[in-house]
């Protein structure tokens, strides 16, 4: 690589994004998790104001091709059979930002603190804690597969060896954890590797139009 170029832009691969779905189905995990992330990183962002449960930046971590009347998936689920398989249960239906907006997410079981009003969402100062015991039930998860599920379509560049280190600082950067909020993410989360022979980056694309998460095609089979 001649001095001053970019290293090539890296992509998750199709395999990581399948472990992380694994890895996080067998959690007993609040689905409203994703929107604590969306709006804990807004409130430091001094942007809380702006929080939207249809903001496209939110949608784009959970739509998944391949399911036309369930188009948002992910592998957080609270009840119900916990497999480290996918489940049809991750195909969630096109009222999810419905079912997030203030005033319905005000009245769910372990994440209605998220919302002040029938119109605002608000960050309480011990939201920590709340995720921790309502949304993790009090067992740290994964920093390593949330990032390999959350950043299945973002590019990264990534000088050195790719490795799965960097899916976590990647998370860490996407979800606002620098190093000042160690306390935060390590209350939170743990970064332990799989223990498993798994390529975790690859080259993207030259076209650009097929990130891992559209290629997992067996996963559209799980909602037949």
């Amino acid at each position: 690589m001649a001095e001053g170029d970019s290293p090539p832009v890296q992509v998750l691969t199709s395999a990581a994004v399948r472990w992380s779905i694994e890895a996080l189905g067998v959690q007993r995990l609040h689905p409203t998790f994703v929107m604590y992330l969306y709006i804990r990183a807004l409130d430091r962002a001094g942007t809380l104001e702006n929080a939207s449960a249809s903001d496209p930046e939110l949608l784009a971590l959970i739509t998944m091709p391949g399911n036309p009347t369930k188009p948002y998936y992910f592998p957080l689920i609270d009840r119900g059979d916990r497999t480290n398989m996918p489940l049809p249960s991750f195909w969630r239906s096109r009222n999810i930002p419905g079912s997030w907006s203030p005033g319905s997410i005000r009245r769910l079981q372990g994440g209605g603190w998220l919302g002040a009003s029938e119109s605002a969402y608000v960050l309480p100062p011990n939201h920590v804690d709340l995720a921790f015991d309502q949304m993790l039930y009090g067992k740290r998860t994964s920093a390593l597969a949330l990032g390999a599920y959350f950043l299945r379509n973002d590019g990264f560049h990534i000088t050195g060896e790719p490795s799965e280190a960097d899916v976590v600082a990647g998370f860490r950067s996407k979800f606002d954890y620098p190093a000042e909020a160690d306390d935060e993410f390590h209350k939170l989360f743990h970064t332990e590797t799989p223990g498993i022979d798994l390529e975790w980056f690859e080259p993207q694309a030259a076209t650009n139009d097929a990130l891992p998460s559209t290629e997992m095609t067996d996963l559209e089979e799980t909602n037949a």
